[in-house]
């Protein structure tokens, strides 16, 4: 009975396709937990102007994969009855002082970073 015996090439390929595929799923992960800490950042308007809608802000938070789930973004695209998206306005505004977004992903960073350090590392263990 021969032995099998794979090129460094073949081993070396196997271990990237599994470590990438591991660190993607990670950071799928990651990107749910940082749209969770947005939503729960996420101020809900209280005011009474009759454009905004209590809570739509917080409502429309998601994530969108980019470049097959090797990036994310994470959106508040929440748009007042006039059609103005208000997301970006509540988050960088002075004068509203009320950012949720850039906050949730400081907060979240090394936890995701952790994660998918760990995946790629169980991934390559188990090659």
């Amino acid at each position: 009975m021969a032995k099998r015996f794979d090129s460094a090439e073949t081993i070396l390929k196997e271990l990237g396709t599994a470590a990438e595929n591991a660190a993607i799923a990670a950071l799928a992960e990651g990107a749910e937990m940082v749209m969770k800490e947005a939503k729960e950042r996420c101020p809900v308007y209280e005011g009474d102007d009759y454009r905004v809608v209590k809570g739509a802000l917080r409502d429309s938070i998601h994530a969108e994969k980019q470049k097959g789930g090797k990036e994310y973004r994470i959106v508040a695209d929440a748009q007042a009855q006039d059609g103005l998206y208000y997301g970006k306005i509540v988050e960088f505004s002075p004068k509203i002082n009320k950012p949720f977004l850039y906050p949730a992903m400081d907060a979240k960073r090394e936890t995701v970073k952790k994660k998918i350090i760990e995946a790629v590392r169980e991934a390559i263990r188990k090659k």
